[in-house]
């Protein structure tokens, strides 16, 4: 069987690529705020982790001493990212040190409509992985395209390449007793694409394999299977996995019912669950199950009722869990429990992002983010929920004058909660009405530039906006009755109500925030990407309170059943929208911007991919006939979210530059034009 998995031999030398290791911060600033943000500031913020609050964005060791991480950092001169293997101590008192470079940070892909590796344009996830004894660190450095499957000693001696892939290393897991990794790759895509390849030597024959968002090839498709292998560390030798092998890569932390959405085992008489009590609905809460030899309970607290992850103490006699809660799920709650007791007791209710936990001398580390901190690495008192800092990669941040920030709940006309979180000007005065910019659609954690970050929100409030990060909310189908995947997709398209729910939300705050005088509500800017910009055109469409809208995708329209490949297509059908060729007019008006161009003309920014601005070209060239003030910027090699340093920055740049000459500029030479009423108004919720 061919593996594409070349053994490395123990004693040849190791050699490096181009690859920069990142330096890490060695003089902490003082905390006061003493400068104002600029692009490059936010740009070269030092990170890890994948761009998710969810997942793992760092690896504990065993006995908990020790955190591994990937840091990356983005050089917008050099259009490159630094990137480092970084050992973390627990204790809060030893420093982070830099043990190897990680390799290329290249851009992730995903699967679906039965392809493989549609380009996304994140980073890829790192994998780190500790031996079971804690000797040795195994990771995947990316290099011209090709992984490779290192392993090193805490202490940096004994680094070794074990073997490099033609293909993606997908997953890695070290065996039960430290002897071999275990890795997941499909190295039948190396056959799949030499076919392509010569299959385009006598033309390709359009159908399902074709992706035009992202090349003008087909894809391979989910067909070629994953394959399990192992690697013996010592002498580096390939083999197929083992059936136990093939178990422990699929369940890391043990085998688990389907469905489950935590899992922790103590041991064969001590196990812990969060599972949803249909799992087949979509999007239920989870709550938490216990089984104490042969007795299984739920526990019945309203804290137990929505739970993301659990880990169990020393002795199996408590656990500690982590919940989701608040109308929008935007808090973080931790809990402490003996299996059995009536309540469980809090141990921290927060509205910082907490995510990656795990349990290390007495305390849970866990990565966080606060509304006005990037991504740094805590630990917390299980006795108190007293929180201390042990890493901050990027200390420096704290100097920079930042607008202050509010939380703010509503309600919108359909009675659905939703939240936000105000980012006041940094030159914010009583009495003063500024414009406003709305950025999408997650406002957890760090608010650096929504999602996607192409809105830099603090560079915004330090040149005289107050910018709203909006968080969208919970869809329409999930307040009724639970639902299916399937029906939840079809009852949120229905008289396009899930849309009209979001808007709802947020025209219902700028008029709460034109009632407080914090803005002008003539004034309103609403930016978006991917969903959000769908939610941005839908806007401009049904409603008056937008003065501009800056997209990163875009539009919605009947071309882009046509245009964006049949798996697209077949997507968009199963849940309501028209097939090609249907007259369907009263449906594309409701969300296709090109079909109300008759409108006053609003000012348009497009910063679109080199791989996604084809469907935007409808719509910009009929709002351009019409004389509307559109833009449009075109990103060479990008996917769906923006990846290269230096395009990211000239984001940045245009964004402000464009939102200033849009709504600040002509308010002060008295030239500002506000918003049209929409050609069509938009249906009262009684009418659907």
């Amino acid at each position: 069987m061919a593996t594409h998995a070349l053994a490395q031999s123990r004693s040849s030398p190791v050699t490096e690529g181009e690859s920069t290791p990142c330096s890490l911060p060695t003089n902490p600033t003082s905390s006061q705020a003493v400068r104002s943000v600029t692009p490059e500031a936010l740009i070269g913020l030092r990170d890890f982790g994948s761009l998710s609050l969810d997942g793992a964005p760092m690896q504990m060791s065993p006995n908990g001493d020790l955190i591994a991480l990937q840091l990356r950092q983005a050089d917008p001169v050099s259009n490159r990212f630094c990137s480092a293997v970084v050992l973390v101590p627990t204790d809060g008192r030893s420093q982070a040190h830099v043990i190897d470079d990680a390799g290329d940070i290249e851009r992730a892909s995903f699967d679906k409509y039965g392809l493989v590796g549609i380009p996304l344009g994140i980073p890829k996830p790192p994998l780190l992985r500790w031996h079971p004894a804690g000797r040795h660190l195994a990771y995947v450095k990316q290099r011209g395209g090709k992984a490779e499957v290192w392993t090193i000693r805490p202490d940096g001696t004994d680094r070794h390449m074990l073997i490099r892939s033609e293909v993606d290393i997908e997953a890695l897991e070290w065996s039960a007793t430290g002897e071999t990794l275990i890795f997941r790759s499909r190295p039948g895509l190396v056959e799949a694409r030499d076919e392509i390849a010569r299959e385009g030597l006598n033309g390709f024959r359009y159908d399902d394999r074709f992706w035009p968002l992202g090349g003008n090839q087909p894809l391979p498709t989910n067909k070629v299977p994953s394959i399990v292998q192992a690697v013996d560390i010592v002498s580096a030798t390939v083999r197929p996995a083992s059936r136990e092998e093939i178990t422990r890569i699929a369940f890391p932390g043990g085998e688990h019912p389907a469905g489950t959405r935590a899992y922790a085992r103590f041991d064969a008489d001590r196990v812990a669950w969060a599972i949803a009590d249909d799992p087949s609905k979509f999007r239920q809460p989870a709550p938490l199950h216990i089984r104490i030899g042969a007795k299984t309970f739920r526990c019945l607290a309203i804290a137990c009722r929505n739970v993301t992850d659990i880990w169990w103490l020393k002795g199996g006699r408590q656990l500690i869990f982590a919940t989701r809660e608040g109308a929008s799920d935007e808090k973080t709650g931790l809990y402490r429990w003996v299996p059995g007791s009536r309540l469980p007791h809090r141990i921290l209710l927060t509205e910082d992002a907490l995510f990656g936990c795990g349990l290390g001398g007495g305390k849970l580390i866990c990565a966080r983010e606060a509304s006005l901190r990037p991504r740094h690495i805590v630990s917390i008192r299980i006795a108190t929920g007293a929180i201390e800092t042990i890493f901050d990669p990027n200390p420096e941040f704290a100097q920079y004058r930042l607008g202050r920030v509010q939380r703010i709940a509503w309600k919108n006309s359909f009675g659905i909660e939703a939240f936000g979180d105000l980012v006041f000007p940094v030159a914010y005065r009583p009495g003063t009405r500024f414009p406003l910019v709305i950025v999408q659609y997650d406002s957890r954690g760090f608010l650096r530039g929504g999602t996607a970050d192409e809105y830099p929100i603090q560079l915004l409030a330090s040149h005289g906006f107050a910018v709203l990060s909006f968080n969208k909310p919970k869809a329409y189908a999930l307040h009724g009755p639970p639902v299916t995947y399937d029906e939840y997709l079809e009852m949120n398209q229905k008289d396009w109500i899930d849309r009209r729910s979001i808007l709802s939300s947020l025209e219902t705050i700028i008029d709460r925030l034109d009632e407080t005088g914090v803005v002008d509500p003539r004034r309103v800017a609403i930016t978006g990407q991917s969903d959000g910009a769908t939610t941005a055109t839908f806007a401009l469409i049904h409603s008056s309170k937008f003065a501009a809208a800056a997209l990163s995708t875009c539009c919605e329209d009947a071309s882009m059943m046509i245009g964006n490949g049949e798996g697209y297509r077949r997507w968009y059908e199963s849940f309501g929208y028209p097939l090609p060729g249907d007259r369907a007019d009263a449906f594309w008006s409701q969300s296709s911007l090109a079909l109300h161009s008759d409108k006053r003309p609003v000012p348009i920014l497009i910063q679109a991919s080199e791989e996604e601005y084809r469907m935007a070209l409808n719509t910009f060239e009929v709002l351009r006939a019409k004389q509307w003030p559109v833009e449009m910027y075109i990103y060479p090699n990008e996917g769906h979210v923006k990846f290269q340093p230096a395009h990211r920055l000239a984001v940045y740049r245009r964004v402000l530059d464009w939102l200033r000459r849009t709504l600040i500029d002509p308010a002060v030479s008295g030239g500002f034009v506000p918003p049209a009423t929409p050609l069509h108004p938009r249906k009262e919720r009684d009418d659907l």
